[in-house]
């Protein structure tokens, strides 16, 4: 779970309440407003219900050990500082406790696998369509913005290597200005003997022939690669920015501290706007075994018909804001400053991007990783910044403790079923 973090670098040091009480009333109104639909898919969507028929003991024993195995690895995630995903956890505990009752029966393999990969609202034709429509979109901005820009970032090697000089229109121009910049080129005070004749004129002449068969080769090379430019063809033509996509995207700009200020400002915004997202899915998410008690106390039944109630996803804001101002730095620090650096404007592009995916699934009721939203974020306006770092030792723990978050939580949950197995069964 990753709360609404980057609002910590808009403030002070020392002044995370302020952080803390935003982050609580957003939190809170995205789960009253958005959380009842994600909820509903988590409890009735991964294990098929019709198997405790009759069992109801089984099934609300069963999600005491979610609640318990799930709680006890996001508590062991939080203090080694590992940004782990509540959903993954809470799918990987529900899948734990039904293989120790019934085996792989009942588990919705495919619900699983399209929760993971997004497909759980969407037909297959439909996602297929969409990305091939924007993968249409992105190729022919590619090819008619992208590559125009490129050509005129084209660099010509001099002789020696040690020199580059922008190709653009007249390139004998540009070669003689770089042939009159080079090394070679000097003028060299002629000695004379006592008559007041030149006794070193094989030294200047030779000079001269070199810095004339260097002007030369330049002047070949600039023509051939402007030809080649004008062609399509890039030859062996260094590029400026680098070969990479993510070069073209990153500022060689200085920062503008007035728009940093700026930025500021709105960072706080989205991050409010995150913090609605996030409550929106991850709080329903959380109190989604819970749900299901309550269903099954209520109705007597397995199958849970009415809808969530506004007062349990209350009730599930009110924990997670709890766990937020008691352990939320230590992932804070994880996310917020470890991973990369992060400005205002770059704080501002993380936390929108990343609001808007997880608000667009909770409208679609799809219980994505808000965890792994956030962090795709930040390393992604890590790699396009001026000047990119991005710590990978950070990303492939955070990474790895993704990987094994389903299976631990699974054998968590499968311990805890075990043990009230043998209590109350």
């Amino acid at each position: 779970m990753i709360p609404p973090t980057r609002l910590v670098r808009a403030l002070e040091a020392g002044e995370f309440s302020k952080a803390y009480l935003l982050a609580s009333l957003f939190e809170t109104l995205g789960a009253a407003l958005l959380g009842y639909q994600v909820t509903d898919t988590m409890r009735k969507g991964v294990v098929d219900l019709a198997i405790y028929e009759g069992r109801e003991k089984e099934l609300v024993l069963g999600q005491i050990a979610v609640l318990t195995g799930c709680g006890a690895w996001l508590l062991i995630a939080t203090f080694f500082k590992m940004p782990v995903s509540t959903t993954h956890s809470i799918v990987g505990a529900t899948i734990g406790y039904s293989i120790l009752l019934h085996g792989t029966d009942g588990i919705r393999w495919s619900k699983v696998t399209k929760i993971y990969i997004g497909l759980d609202k969407w037909p297959l034709w439909a996602v297929l369509s969409l990305s091939f429509g924007i993968g249409l979109i992105a190729a022919l901005i590619t090819r008619f913005f992208v590559v125009e820009r490129l050509k005129n970032y084209i660099l010509v090697n001099t002789s020696d290597g040690s020199e580059q000089i922008k190709v653009v229109s007249g390139v004998n121009n540009s070669n003689s200005e770089a042939t009159r910049n080079s090394s070679n080129y000097r003028r060299i005070s002629e000695p004379t003997n006592n008559n007041g004749t030149t006794t070193e004129k094989s030294e200047t002449t030779l000079l001269t022939q070199k810095s004339a068969s260097e002007k030369s080769k330049i002047e070949e090379n600039g023509q051939e690669m402007l030809q080649n430019n004008q062609n399509g063809s890039l030859g062996n033509a260094s590029i400026r920015p680098a070969s990479s996509l993510l070069s073209f995207f990153r500022s060689s700009k200085p920062e503008d501290p007035y728009a940093s200020r700026l930025f500021t400002f709105l960072q706080v915004l989205t991050a409010c706007f995150s913090g609605f997202a996030h409550g929106g899915n991850d709080v329903s998410n959380a109190i989604a075994p819970l749900v299901s008690l309550y269903a099954i106390y209520d109705e007597g039944s397995v199958h849970q018909s009415k809808h969530t109630s506004i007062y349990l996803l209350l009730y599930g804001a009110a924990g997670m804001c709890v766990g937020l101002w008691l352990l939320g730095h230590r992932v804070i620090y994880t996310v917020g400053e470890n991973l990369t650096r992060i400005t205002p404007p770059g704080g501002f592009a993380i936390e929108f991007g990343a609001a808007i995916t997880v608000l667009f699934a909770s409208k679609l009721g799809l219980p994505i990783s808000s965890t792994q939203c956030k962090v795709g974020s930040v390393v992604a306006v890590g790699l396009v910044q001026a000047h990119p770092v991005v710590h990978w030792s950070v990303f492939r723990n955070i990474s790895l403790s993704w990987l094994v978050t389903l299976p631990i939580a699974g054998l968590m949950s499968a311990g805890v079923m075990f043990l009230l197995k043998m209590i109350a069964l």
